[in-house]
């Protein structure tokens, strides 16, 4: 059996070692990485669609902040560093996953598109979130997981230390996503879709493979249910044909 084929962003303004975490955590937990470049102005609708079709799931990774217009805000000065190609590439991206019902995992930045791009906002700036400069796996702080959720079946409670290293984070939340996980002073840690195919999180579980047993079953959960769409559509498109 093929692997389930990941595709994943990543940004030229970062460069490609930034992505080789991600990368080798898809492929420790049974899938094939594809990355997916962003394109100058972005993606026409039927060119994402185009770029799905040639995927079974989408991880959208960390990097720089969501450029302030794409949720209708102006940017303000502790926005400096955006990638607008990259934004409207993997919201065009996103949507056309959705749309074709595809699933979909995001980290850090990859949780913040996300929610933009089904209709959210973001808070542009928070205190006490981003520790660049300490290890990238540092365990900064607790977060509270929402029980039943597809992240506390991969947690060990309801609360789990994890790395932090943003310092925007979700504010409204789009419609069709729920909030799983918070930390202590309220700030999203987490957001899902009501059946699972969207799964995302405000840490870094790329970076902690080796020390926490949770961040590898929560890649491997997704490659999980990567697997388990393709083989429910096979079987679905198999009964067609014998209907036919």
């Amino acid at each position: 059996m093929s692997k389930p084929r990941i595709g994943v962003t990543c940004s030229p303004l970062r460069g490609p070692a930034y992505y080789l975490p991600y990368l080798r955590a898809i492929e420790a937990t049974g899938g094939e990485p594809v990355t997916l470049d962003p394109q100058p102005g972005g993606l026409a609708s039927t060119q994402a669609t185009s770029m799905i079709a040639g995927i079974d799931g989408l991880l959208v990774p960390g990097g720089w902040d969501v450029d302030p217009p794409a949720y209708g805000e102006d940017r303000q000065e502790e926005t400096p560093d955006v990638d607008p190609p990259l934004d409207l590439t993997e919201i065009a991206l996103v949507r056309a996953a959705v749309d074709a019902n595809v699933p979909v995992f995001g980290i850090c930045r990859g949780q913040q598109v996300i929610n933009v791009a089904l209709g959210g906002s973001l808070r542009q700036h928070i205190d006490g979130h981003d520790n660049h400069g300490h290890p990238r796996d540092l365990l900064a702080h607790a977060i509270d997981v929402v029980p039943g959720s597809e992240l506390s079946k991969v947690t060990p409670g309801d609360r789990v230390m994890v790395n932090s290293l943003h310092h925007q984070s979700v504010k409204d939340v789009a419609p069709g996503l729920h909030v799983t996980a918070h930390s202590p002073d309220g700030v999203v840690e987490g957001i899902e879709s009501a059946d699972g195919m969207i799964v995302a999180v405000q840490c870094h579980p790329e970076e902690l493979l080796s020390q926490q047993g949770w961040a590898m079953a929560l890649f491997r959960g997704f490659v999980g249910r990567v697997a388990d769409h393709n083989h429910n559509g096979a079987v679905a498109t198999d009964a067609g044909k014998e209907g036919s």
